[in-house]
């Protein structure tokens, strides 16, 4: 009945039911308080009034017609005074008549009127007489009038009988007003206490539905927040009102359902969440090994090139030396071959530790690919390490290019000095052309050398750069253990929310319900 009322209207119908209830009630008490006035103004005027003229009526015959006769027959009023009483009391008796026979006449009062009026000629007649007889006389008029006493008597005698009996119907029609005034009055007094009584219970039955009408929808509201507050979101809010109630409850709704949907995709997200920082701390341990175990090649990688280098610094300086000796004499010749064949030794040694250099740059190069291969794995917080695995790469290239050309030149060394050797052995004018070839020996030792210290330096800044991943790879597994726990800790937080089977998240996945 009242689902679709504003609350505010609810409340003004239960105001407004019993305002007019009250309004109907007050018309009914004016009204008969009205009747009961007009009652009571009818007996005055028609009832009260009357008897107080009927009774001047009575009395002027009673009193100042035949009384004055019989005084003045007496001798107790001169003949001017009786006259004058006589006059004013016949004028009286006229205006007291008309003025009650113009008032509310019953039947029977009617009926006594007109008899009583009947009468009035003869008595009249009579007034007339002695009163023409007093106004011709003068003085004391004793034992004059004893003619005229019973005359007065007959005819006013009837008039005071009428008008007896007309006092007496006013009494009973004044008593039967007052009796239907009091009927007036029980019945009013009923119809008000019964519309009051009505009126108190419809308003209190009115405040009961229109009370209950704003309550329950608002226990209702209040039992939905509850269980919110406890983590519920498996309740189902079902709204069938307009009012604010029902704007309170279809509100609540849509809270209920949007916090379940993003709780859910929360909860979804959350652990997905985890998987990823297992996988990042999984990646990021491996990373950590790997970038240990490449520090650890670049190190002995780094001792091998140092060997490498003083081997070709010491080798620059044994082509100096036998440039010298093939220069200074041809008898030693022989010592030169032998220095040859030691050169020549040397020369096949630098080419295997070239070759060493040339497959360490070449592993160097498959771990700096390695490590760009794992840090794009990484994502964002493996892109420092990708510049540096791309530096890395490029400087192995270059080990490896250098080392290819040294190797080149160690092999072409290699070659000249058994030439050189041969040479010696057939003849000794070939001594010269081998100094200019130790020479050239030299020249490219001392590049060799360079080479070399270039390596050396690039392996340095390798090695420093592999430890910074190792490092770096170490902070990263120990975030994603951090990150993975305080996954575990919003799961935990997230599970204190209990949601509706069959809640999906934004991806499609179905969410746990607990």
């Amino acid at each position: 009945m009242f689902k679709n009322m504003r609350i505010g209207q609810r409340l003004g119908l239960a105001f407004l039911i019993p305002v007019l209830l009250l309004v109907v009630n007050g018309y009914v008490g004016i009204q008969a308080l009205r009747d009961t006035n007009q009652g009571l103004e009818t007996v005055y005027q028609d009832r009260v009034v009357p008897l107080r003229g009927l009774k001047v009526i009575a009395d002027d015959y009673a009193v100042n017609v035949i009384d004055a006769v019989n005084k003045a027959n007496a001798g107790l009023l001169d003949a001017q005074t009786a006259y004058a009483g006589i006059v004013q009391a016949e004028q009286r008796i006229k205006r007291e008549w008309s003025t009650y026979t113009a008032t509310r006449l019953t039947p029977e009062e009617t009926r006594l009127v007109n008899d009583t009026e009947a009468l009035f000629d003869a008595a009249d007649r009579d007034i007339r007489q002695v009163a023409q007889v007093l106004e011709q006389r003068r003085g004391s008029q004793q034992g004059l009038l004893d003619d005229y006493d019973g005359a007065l008597y007959r005819s006013v005698d009837p008039i005071s009988a009428k008008l007896s009996q007309l006092i007496d119907l006013q009494l009973r029609v004044a008593k039967q007003e007052r009796e239907e005034a009091e009927d007036v009055y029980r019945q009013t007094r009923r119809v008000v206490w019964i519309m009051g009584v009505a009126a108190i219970l419809l308003s209190v039955l009115t405040g009961l539905l229109i009370a209950r009408s704003i309550t329950r929808p608002i226990d209702r509201a209040v039992e939905v927040a509850e269980r919110l507050a406890e983590g519920d979101l498996t309740l189902r809010v079902d709204v069938d009102r307009r009012d604010e109630t029902g704007r309170l409850l279809r509100a609540m709704r849509s809270m209920v359902e949007r916090l379940a949907q993003t709780i859910g995709e929360v909860r979804n997200t959350t652990e997905a969440l985890s998987g990823a920082a297992a996988q990042v701390s999984a990646t990021t341990q491996s990373l950590s090994q790997a970038a240990s175990q490449q520090a650890a090649s670049v190190e002995e990688t780094y001792a091998t090139v140092e060997q490498a280098n003083a081997s070709i610094t010491q080798n620059s300086e044994n082509a100096r030396i036998t440039d010298g000796l093939a220069t200074r004499a041809a008898d030693e010749a022989r010592q030169g071959g032998e220095a040859v064949e030691d050169t020549l030794e040397a020369m096949k040694s630098i080419t295997q530790r070239i070759g060493i250099i040339d497959d360490i740059a070449y592993q160097t190069n498959l771990l700096a690919l390695n490590a760009a291969i794992e840090a794009a794995r990484a994502g964002d917080h493996g892109k420092g390490f990708a510049v540096v695995a791309a530096e890395v790469r490029k400087l192995a290239e270059r080990s490896q290019v250098a080392a290819q050309e040294i190797g080149q030149l160690a092999t072409a060394s290699v070659s000249t000095a058994e030439g050189a050797g041969s040479l010696l052995r057939e003849m000794i004018p070939g001594i010269q052309r081998t100094s200019d070839l130790v020479q050239e020996i030299a020249a490219a030792s001392g590049e060799q050398a360079t080479g070399m210290g270039q390596i050396s330096a690039a392996i340095s800044q390798l090695n420093q750069v592999t430890q910074q991943n190792a490092s770096a790879s170490e902070e990263l597994a120990a975030t994603s253990e951090e990150m993975s726990a305080q996954s575990e800790d919003l799961q935990r937080l997230i599970e204190f929310f209990t949601l509706p089977a069959g809640t999906f998240s934004r991806h499609g996945a179905r969410v746990r319900t607990g």
